[in-house]
């Protein structure tokens, strides 16, 4: 396994020794379970301006259709009909 080397500083370092120790688990096993929680609640960050796209009213006008057009296929496609629509 690779390894590496991480310096903390000497609080941050006492507090994560602490919480491995009630947990039964080494500080090297705690900071990979922290890693691992880290990278997986990584979903990334959406662009920058993604938000403040700015369309021209035909471009709008196709996406509400497209949207409308999603909408419809999805309702005809749903197998329990009785369902109210959320």
């Amino acid at each position: 396994m690779p390894t590496t080397t991480i310096h903390f500083p000497e609080g941050v370092l006492r507090r994560v020794d602490a919480v491995a120790h009630r947990r039964g688990i080494s500080r090297n096993r705690f900071v990979i379970q922290a890693c691992e929680q880290a990278v997986a609640g990584d979903s990334g960050q959406w662009p920058e301006q993604f938000f403040e796209l700015e369309l021209s009213p035909s471009d709008q006008m196709l996406l509400n259709q497209a949207t409308v057009e999603l909408e419809e296929a999805v309702a005809r496609s749903r197998s329990n009909r009785g369902a109210p629509l959320l």
